[in-house]
């Protein structure tokens, strides 16, 4: 069932059918008739162009004097009787199966609707329960929104009988209430919480004060909040509040008077009182507005006193306002009753709706006459008119009720300054607290500080020390090792040069003859005297060195070593010897025994510090003091990764950057240790 209260189509299969038929039989019909709209005579026989329903069939509106030119069913005339309405023949077939079909969807949904009642029917128990949850479910939501729209809380429920309401308002001059009920409260604004306290060891409360100043309000909200406790609501009021649980709560508010029960004012509150008193059961709240008034004014006051006393006496708590000085009398002389009244602007005597607890309140009826707008002659007589006494009496009240707003007055001066002195005290305290914790916070902060940097000192220290220590097994482990190393070494060499001494083809032969001192040019075929081997002079070098291939190695030599030779160089001999002083990019699978300088170009750091570390130490076996390093210049890596690898090397005295005749900063040269 849709949220229209309509069956849904898919219901049932049979339904969905049905009215997916009547949905296409309409189509039909409708297209059949606008065909006789759009006819050439709808203009002039047609009242309307349009399709309208007559007893559930779909009829035109055709002009009565035309009657004869549309064929077709007359279902009825306007009330007029200008106008027939007329169900074409070509439509009466779709008409009939739209009504047909019309008939069977009722009786499927009457069908639909049965079958569901059942089984609601079957679950009647349950759904009964369900909706009992759900009532009680809705009446805390209410409950709930309710006192948000209050801004109430929860009262505490006391036994000894205390009643007392902090700050309380009556929900009706609140304005989300007012406004939900259609009470325009915009110009009054919202209501002045009123505070009492009835049962502390006096169960009742006298209540007088000007009128209009709200006295009667006063009642009301003490009798509607202890109604609401007791029914589970929050109140419109302050924490703190306290309530007891009554029996019965019993109110005489208003005008009672009837003329259809012959009952005048007096009359009225008199019955509702009599009732009281018959029904009356402790723990009860006696609600009296105006006691005694409606009659003369000093039986009335005796007549209020006896009604009060009456309850006191019977256990119940009162909360009764008067404007009677027997009743103010009473109040001030009787144990156990309490006096308070609402007070007034004194140059004004406008109300003020503050509650004052412990003093009687002046009525003010001169006062409000003058202030309503009775002439002032007539004021001024019945000043002159009151007893002396009274006016006595009232001149008192007054200037007690002075010198208690001054008493007021003061009272809030102080306790606005306590509480100026109570927040700055706090504020102070809150300074030294936030002071006290900063410092403990930089306190705190230095100290991990000062631990941290500690801690990271202690561990450079223990780095420094390991890699020391690293370096000096390492030192000593070279140390032990050199003299050994150095002999094999020079074996190494002094075998490998006998072997290339022994080698026919390295060998001067015996018409190899010295040319006569002259300059050697490049190509020329010469001897390297330290060495005895031939080969061929390749490049001239600075600082009087030179290049010469031999064998198909290339070896630089001073060029004091070289002797000119008659004859063509010899060709190479299949690079046997495998010996080169030179190491560079295409000599890189080469033994390094002898090497003096290694080419890096051209490698990565990777590939390069491998071999610098083999060149140190092939130079370190062959007794060599200095060898270079070429890297080219680049951006520079290989440079960093060299210099970082022969600090601190065992072999490694000294380095710098080449000479421009060294290649300069391209090339690095190292010297090293004996």
């Amino acid at each position: 069932i849709l949220g229209s209260g309509e069956v849904a189509d898919d219901a049932s299969p049979r339904l969905a059918e049905t009215r997916r038929g009547l949905l296409r039989l309409r189509a039909q019909l409708t297209s059949v008739m606008e065909g006789f709209l759009r006819g050439k005579e709808a203009d002039r026989v047609l009242q309307d162009k349009l399709i309208t329903t007559r007893n559930d069939r779909y009829v035109l509106l055709l002009k009565a004097e035309h009657r004869g030119q549309l064929p077709g069913i007359i279902h009825g005339s306007s009330g007029s009787g200008a106008s027939l309405f007329v169900e074409p023949l070509p439509a009466v077939e779709l008409n009939n199966d739209i009504v047909s079909l019309q008939d069977e969807e009722r009786r499927e949904v009457i069908r639909i609707l049965r079958e569901l009642t059942g089984r609601v029917g079957d679950r009647a128990d349950d759904l009964g329960e369900a909706a009992a949850v759900l009532g009680e479910l809705d009446a805390v939501q209410a409950m709930a929104l309710l006192a948000r729209d209050m801004d109430a809380v929860a009262p505490e429920i006391v036994e000894d009988g205390r009643l007392e309401l902090v700050a309380a308002r009556h929900p009706l001059l609140m304005p989300p209430l007012a406004e939900r009920l259609g009470i325009d409260r915009r110009a009054r604004g919202g209501p002045v919480p009123v505070s009492l306290r009835v049962g502390f060891g006096d169960p009742v409360m006298v209540i007088s004060g000007p009128n209009t100043g709200g006295k009667t309000v006063a009642l009301k909200t003490t009798g509607l909040l202890a109604l609401m406790a007791q029914c589970g609501l929050h109140v419109p009021a302050a924490p703190g509040s306290l309530l007891p649980v009554f029996r019965r709560i019993y109110a005489d508010i208003g005008d009672e008077q009837s003329i259809a029960t012959n009952l005048s004012t007096f009359s009225a509150h008199l019955a509702a009182i009599v009732e009281m008193t018959r029904d009356l059961a402790a723990p009860a709240l006696v609600l009296l507005d105006e006691v005694g008034a409606g009659t003369d004014p000093t039986e009335g006051g005796a007549l209020g006193v006896a009604i009060v006393d009456h309850f006191r006496q019977h256990g119940a708590m009162v909360v009764a306002t008067t404007h009677h000085g027997l009743m103010k009398a009473y109040a001030q002389s009787t144990p156990g009753v309490a006096c308070a009244s609402f007070g007034y602007e004194p140059e004004t005597y406008a109300p003020t709706y503050r509650l004052t607890l412990g003093a009687p309140g002046r009525s003010l009826a001169l006062e409000m006459a003058e202030r309503l707008g009775l002439p002032a002659p007539v004021v001024a007589d019945a000043r002159a008119r009151r007893d002396d006494k009274e006016a006595q009496a009232e001149a008192l009240l007054a200037r007690l009720e002075k010198e208690q707003a001054e008493l007021l007055r003061e009272q809030a001066r102080i306790e606005v300054e306590r509480q100026e002195v109570a927040a700055a005290r706090e504020r102070a305290e809150t300074l030294e607290r936030e002071i006290q914790a900063k410092k403990r916070r930089e306190v705190e902060v230095f100290a991990r500080e000062l631990k941290r940097r500690g801690e990271e000192a202690e561990r450079k220290a223990a780095e420094a020390i390991r890699a020391a220590v690293e370096r000096l097994e390492k030192a000593q482990k070279v140390a032990s090792a050199a003299p050994r190393l150095r002999t094999e070494a020079v074996k190494a060499i002094r075998d490998a040069q006998s072997e290339v001494l022994n080698d026919p083809e390295l060998q001067v032969a015996p018409e190899d003859q010295e040319l006569p001192q002259a300059p050697i040019a490049v190509g020329a075929r010469v001897r390297v005297k330290s060495l005895g081997l031939v080969g061929e002079l390749i490049a001239l070098l600075a600082h009087g060195e030179a290049e010469v291939a031999i064998s198909g190695k290339r070896l630089r030599v001073p060029m004091g070593e070289l002797v000119a030779l008659a004859g063509k160089p010899p060709a190479t001999s299949g690079e046997r010897s495998g010996i080169h002083p030179h190491s560079g990019a295409g000599s890189r699978g080469a033994r390094g025994a002898q090497t003096a300088e290694v080419n890096l170009v051209g490698l990565t750091v990777d590939e390069a510090l491998p071999r610098v570390d083999k060149l140190l130490d092939d130079a370190a076996m062959a007794d060599r003091r200095q060898v270079r390093v070429i890297h080219g210049f680049g951006q520079g890596r290989l440079r960093k990764a060299v210099a970082a690898l022969l600090e601190g090397h065992p072999h490694v005295a000294a380095w710098r950057a080449g000479a421009a005749g060294e290649g300069g900063g391209g090339v690095t040269v190292v010297e090293l240790k004996e």
